[in-house]
């Protein structure tokens, strides 16, 4: 017999109707905006255009040694002007129009030349870095990148918070000190020490409220968007800060980074199998005749793209899962279900969340669990409590 449709979750202030428009708008901007990419690779591959680019900066280059990191910095701007225009019309326009971001224009362009700077500034050392190990190690070239990524994803995680996230957003000690020290104390409960609590100018991008723990080590801290701290309850933030704090619990930043190289693994290994075949079968076409060639890197991109679309919802998948157990956590260190209840109400209203998206949807691209399973979640503990 077929289970009765569930009754669906009754959100006060969430407009449905807007919130599955807005999430339609979304869906067709990234459909969009990943076909714009594609297209944009394959048409830098064919007709030799990627490996003529790159001869005329060897040319032009007194160093030919910097002609490869001159090239992937190109291919940086160019893909940036290239996304510049959905970026725009389909993300900072939609978000006026849903009234989830406030940000002026002006403001919105300096973070993304701003963006641009810092991801060419990190990307160019690291694809040279990536290329001389494929020319130099052409048979095991996977697993010592597959190796280095590891050790690469630690040194993000700690030095993010303090060196590049401060480029976009204004951190200062949280200024609330009740809130701070009930903070405290609920990491300090389950044994986790972090160096202080802060608060951060979301505002400035968008209206939609957030709360996390970043960094790792001696870099872990507490962070709250104004846009929380305006709007929710104290016991609404502690119960989202504790579901913060699940994570933190129970290692799931290691358990990411763990599935992370897993994949990374699996991927590159499967790349060294496949690319080579890929390059002998398209170089009339792409004029590149090797994988070391600095000029593959838009075939190299497409093939992990297409790789990364398959895996998409494994890791949406293993995500969700972590997401639930915090989720479990909070409401048990808490002992406040009705608390985070209400704080995901509060954070489906502003965010414009769909509370039930279709379920294709969800097992491709969600990260979270629909907001209404959250909800019913909540709701299910406080009735048993």
């Amino acid at each position: 017999m077929a289970k009765p449709p569930r009754k669906p979750v009754e959100i006060p202030g969430l407009d449905v109707g807007k919130a599955k428009h807005y999430s339609r708008v979304r869906l067709a901007v990234l459909a969009a905006s990943t076909g714009v990419s594609m297209a944009r690779l394959v048409w830098l591959a064919s007709d030799r255009r990627a490996s003529r680019l790159l001869k005329i900066i060897e040319e032009r280059t007194p160093d030919r040694r910097l002609a490869a990191p001159a090239f992937f910095a190109a291919m940086s701007a160019m893909s940036w002007i290239a996304s510049l225009p959905i970026d725009y019309f389909g993300g900072y326009q939609v978000e006026k129009r849903f009234a989830l971001t406030s940000q002026p224009v002006r403001s919105w362009l300096s973070d993304q030349i701003k963006a641009l700077a810092v991801g060419t500034l990190i990307q160019t050392p690291l694809l040279t870095m990536v290329y001389a190990v494929i020319r130099r190690r052409p048979r095991d070239w996977w697993l010592i990148l597959a190796s280095a990524a590891v050790p690469m994803m630690v040194l993000f995680s700690n030095l993010a918070p303090v060196l590049l996230m401060p480029i976009f957003n204004r951190f200062v000690p949280l200024r609330d000190e009740e809130l701070a020290r009930r903070l405290r104390e609920l990491a300090a409960s389950r044994g986790v020490e972090v160096s202080d609590v802060y608060e951060v100018d979301l505002s400035r991008q968008s209206e939609k409220p957030n709360a996390m723990f970043t960094g790792i080590g001696n870099t872990r801290r507490i962070v709250l968007g104004d846009t929380l701290l305006e709007r929710f309850e104290h016991d609404e933030i502690e119960a989202v800060i504790a579901h913060e704090l699940g994570h933190q619990v129970h290692a799931d930043i290691w358990r990411l980074i763990a599935f992370g190289a897993l994949s990374g693994f699996g991927s590159s290994w499967l790349l060294s199998r496949l690319m080579p075949s890929v390059v002998r079968r398209t170089s009339a076409r792409t004029g590149v005749n090797e994988l070391g060639d600095a000029a593959s890197l838009p075939l190299f991109t497409l093939a992990a793209a297409a790789l990364g679309l398959v895996l998409m919802p494994i890791q949406a998948a293993f995500s969700r899962a972590l997401e639930r157990r915090a989720d479990r956590f909070a409401i048990e260190l808490t002992v406040n279900a009705d608390a985070y209840a209400r704080a995901m109400q509060r954070l489906a209203v502003q965010s414009l969340a769909d509370p039930d998206p279709p379920r294709a949807v969800v097992f491709m691209l969600y990260s979270h669990p629909p907001v209404a399973e959250r909800i019913r979640a909540a709701l299910g503990a406080e009735n048993k409590a």
